[in-house]
C-alpha cells in the first residue's frame, strides 16, 4: 500500500494540470469585456432609454423615502437654514462659491481655446499662417523648434528696414 496523495493546495490548482499564464487571463477576461460590449451595443436604443428611466426612478424613490434625512442634510450644508432671512446663508456661504467656480471655469476655458494644438502641449499659442491651428513657439514652423528664433540684431534690422522705408 502506497500512502502517496496527489494532493494540491487549495487556491493553487492549475486548470488542467496547466499552470495558469497571465497573459492567457487577461486575454480572456478582455474577450468577455468585449463580449459585454457587443452586446451592450446591440441592445436596441429604446431598451437603454427604459434602463435608464428605471435608474432615474429608482433613484427619485430612494431619495422620496429618505426625503427628512437627505434634504434636511442638504438644507444645513447650503446654509439655506436657521439663518435671520430666506436664502441670506446660502448666497453668503455656499452660494457665494459660484462666482469663483465661474472665474475658475473661465480661465480654463480661455486657456484650452488659446493653448497649442499639438497633442500634449500645455503652452499658449498663436495662428499658423494659412491653417486653423495654433502652435507655441517651439511647435510653430516660424520659430523652427527654438523658442526664440528672433534675435536682438534681427529685431534692431527690421526696425531700421522699416524706418528707411517711408510708408504712405
Amino acid at each position: 500500500m502506497s500512502d502517496e496523495t496527489d494532493e494540491t493546495p487549495i487556491g493553487d490548482e492549475p486548470s488542467a494540470g496547466q499552470p495558469v499564464d497571465p497573459e492567457t487571463l487577461a486575454a480572456e477576461l478582455d474577450t468577455e469585456e468585449a463580449g459585454l460590449i457587443a452586446t451592450y451595443d446591440k441592445m436596441p436604443l429604446r431598451w437603454k432609454l427604459v434602463a435608464l428611466g428605471v435608474m432615474v426612478l429608482i433613484i427619485v424613490i430612494l431619495l422620496a423615502i429618505w426625503h427628512d434625512l437627505t434634504f434636511r442634510w442638504f438644507e444645513i450644508h447650503t446654509g439655506t437654514v436657521n439663518e435671520s432671512g430666506p436664502y441670506y446663508g446660502f448666497w453668503s456661504g455656499f452660494g457665494s462659491d459660484i462666482g469663483e467656480a465661474t472665474l475658475v471655469v473661465g480661465v480654463f476655458a480661455a486657456w484650452r481655446h488659446h493653448s497649442c494644438h499639438v497633442r500634449g502641449c500645455a503652452r499658449l499659442g498663436r495662428q499658423v499662417e494659412g491653417t486653423p491651428y495654433l502652435a507655441c513657439p517651439r511647435h510653430h514652423p516660424a520659430h523652427r523648434g527654438s523658442k526664440r528664433s528672433v534675435t536682438l540684431e534681427t529685431i534692431h534690422t527690421a526696425h531700421v528696414e522699416s524706418k528707411k522705408s517711408p510708408t504712405t
